[in-house]
């Protein structure tokens, strides 16, 4: 089925804003928001993942967030069929929706599709989480440079489910995306994208890494930490919960753990809008974190929802 009605995407970098302007849309044409974030799936990791808060939620209802506990994997497959489950409620209801995050992953399931190459096998994969991530960088680029050249090689996960694929079918993972991939069910909703100077969006990841340490990050990793085996956790992937954890344990300092994040954040936030814009006929919205939410850009998407709405 196709999931369009009165919906848009809004894509963005961590820390440029997109739920803030989210809920401004949202509050003024009483639509839903959808998240578009492959950690805010996660119970329990909250802060570090820029997850809105319980008043956020009670002023606006969100969608696939706190879906599976930390230990659980959780595939892109497994988002696409959360994600219909969601859009055809949203259709039913007669609801707009705003689908929003930074995953560009997510994003092209969607709207591209699943290839329907098979499952990772559960003793490649871990044959394959031996491997260094440069190591693993240079094989992928050697056994498949077509999907290396648009992929986020730091990306651990990916780059071992395109190797994965190669070494149990011989045929490459772009091979499978190009030939023989399923319909996504939101090739047809308008895409919007927030792009900010990187300069400037340093600054902010900063204050908010800073930030998100005086709200309790701290606290929220020590008692991930208490569960056991947190560290092999998938949800353990999220950007900063390594550092934080480390801090946790007496092994680095607060403001070297906080540079560090600072530093790995930056870097995936030029990653993503360098994915971002490869993305055929998305729209900018220009912005600057640090100012108040641009009137011009709330307007651009609340006309954006209601073309989505009267085109259907």
């Amino acid at each position: 089925m196709e999931l369009d009605l009165g919906a848009i995407f809004l894509l963005g970098p961590t820390a440029v804003g997109k739920s803030r302007l989210a809920m401004a849309v949202a509050q003024q044409v009483g639509a839903e928001i959808v998240s578009v974030d492959a950690f805010q799936i996660y119970r329990g990791l909250d802060i570090g993942t820029g997850k809105p808060t319980l008043e956020e939620r009670q002023k606006i209802r969100h969608h696939l967030i706190d879906l599976v506990d930390p230990a659980e994997e959780f595939s892109s497959a497994q988002y696409a069929k959360e994600a219909e489950r969601v859009g055809l409620d949203l259709q039913q209801r007669n609801v707009h929706a705003l689908w929003v995050g930074g995953t560009g992953l997510y994003h092209r399931v969607l709207t591209r599709g699943l290839s329907k190459a098979p499952a990772t096998d559960a003793i490649v994969g871990q044959k394959l989480e031996r491997k260094g991530t440069e190591e693993l960088a240079e094989e992928v680029r050697r056994v498949d440079p077509g999907w290396a050249q648009g992929a986020d090689l730091k990306n651990r996960r990916r780059v071992i489910r395109a190797l994965a694929v190669w070494e149990q079918t011989g045929r490459r993972l772009s091979d499978w995306q190009e030939k023989e991939t399923t319909k996504g069910g939101m090739a047809g909703v308008e895409c919007w994208y927030l792009l900010p100077s990187i300069e400037i969006l340093q600054g902010v990841i900063r204050k908010r890494v800073e930030g998100m340490f005086r709200d309790g990050w701290l606290e929220e990793v020590k008692g991930l930490m208490e569960q056991g085996g947190w560290e092999s956790c998938p949800g353990a992937r999220a950007i900063g919960y390594r550092e934080v954890g480390e801090v946790v344990k007496g092994k680095l300092g607060r403001s070297e753990a906080c540079d560090k994040i600072v530093a790995a954040t930056r870097g995936y936030a030029k990653r993503q809008l360098t994915w971002f814009q490869g993305i055929p006929n998305i729209r900018s919205i220009e912005i600057d974190p640090r100012e108040p939410l641009p009137r011009a850009g709330v307007e651009k998407l609340v006309r954006a929802l209601e073309r989505g709405a009267m085109s259907t």
